[in-house]
């Protein structure tokens, strides 16, 4: 048996607090009949919807399909949306809720047309939480409950500045691993405020919002490529998403790569959830064999359209098959 499915088997019951900001995932699936007769736009025939729990929900269904249990605590609005994320159940998971009655619930829907993204709407709310006490009186046993605390940070307003110190505040007097994701997208980087943490997740544009010349080449250089990142984030585990050419990282002291899984791609959507979620399980003792898992399950996330999970057993093929 290899490292990689011996690792795979400690997933099972690993106890994570997920922290993060839910997005309500709409997909609007369609046929083209053609073009209106009074402007240039396109006219579908709606076929059907499909509904998801994306955001760092979604991190927390691929957790809950690498067989953890979850602990999930998120923020959400006064409305029929918050119904999509209260109603989910499974026997590995408990919801914290934090309802705030003056916001909305984000909502992503997504038009697509005869396999192509035609236009997307978002419904947000992204001002900062304030009612640190509160929350972090729900976290603090929480994080005492569990083996390791995930951040999944989709700036939609959960994870303010002052929540951001508490839940470091509190995962460093638990003793507990504090993995971080938090996008960038349409927003300016906010990763600095996560100094003290245990280990963080960047894509490419990420890494270079804090660090213009960092080059993903130089791991193969063996040049210290990320050096300027450790010491602007004060953050001593460093991992790099690069899509199809796999992921590097900071870790333990060394630099690390492995390549992505060759997959034919469907929707890329949700991958770097798979990703964060598949590395903080597989820990950070055997770095390669990390990196290596997260990028399988990454891969496989992207030959599913919407934001669906893989399975174990697809996961364990993939892995066996690049062990021969």
């Amino acid at each position: 048996m290899n490292d990689a499915i011996q690792a795979l088997q400690r997933f099972e019951g690993a106890r994570v607090l997920l922290i993060g900001d839910t997005i309500v995932d709409e997909y609007v699936y369609g046929t083209v009949l053609g073009t209106s007769a009074e402007t240039p736009t396109i006219v579908a025939r709606e076929l059907e919807t499909k509904t998801y729990q994306g955001g760092a929900f979604l991190v927390a269904r691929h957790l809950l399909a690498l067989g953890a249990k979850v602990t999930f605590c998120t923020l959400v609005g006064h409305d029929k949306a918050a119904d999509v994320v209260t109603g989910f159940t499974h026997p590995s998971f408990t919801l914290l809720p934090v309802t705030d009655a003056d916001r909305k619930t984000t909502i992503k829907k997504r038009f697509w047309v005869d396999g192509y993204k035609l236009l997307q709407f978002d419904q947000l709310d992204n001002r900062p939480f304030l009612d640190v006490a509160g929350i972090s009186a729900s976290l603090a046993e929480a994080i005492r409950a569990n083996d390791v605390v995930v951040v999944s940070d989709y700036r939609h307003g959960l994870l303010s500045p002052a929540v951001i110190a508490a839940v470091l505040g509190l995962a460093r007097d638990a003793g507990k691993l504090l993995y971080v994701d938090s996008q960038v997208s349409q927003s300016a980087a906010n990763h600095t405020l996560y100094r003290g943490a245990d280990v963080i997740c960047l894509n490419l544009k990420e890494a270079r919002a804090i660090d213009a010349a960092f080059d993903p080449a130089a791991v193969d250089a063996g040049r210290p490529t990320f050096a300027t990142l450790v010491e602007k984030l004060g953050i001593p585990n460093i991992v790099v998403k690069l899509g199809a050419q796999g992921a590097i990282g900071w870790l333990g002291g060394r630099a690390w790569q492995a390549k992505a899984l060759s997959v034919q791609v469907v929707d890329t959507c949700g991958a770097g959830d798979a990703f964060l979620a598949a590395f903080c399980l597989a820990g950070l003792a055997a770095p390669q064999v990390s990196l290596r898992i997260a990028n399988h399950w990454a891969g496989l996330a992207t030959t599913i359209h919407g934001t669906v999970p893989p399975t174990t057993e697809q996961l364990v093929a993939t892995l066996e098959e690049g062990a021969r």
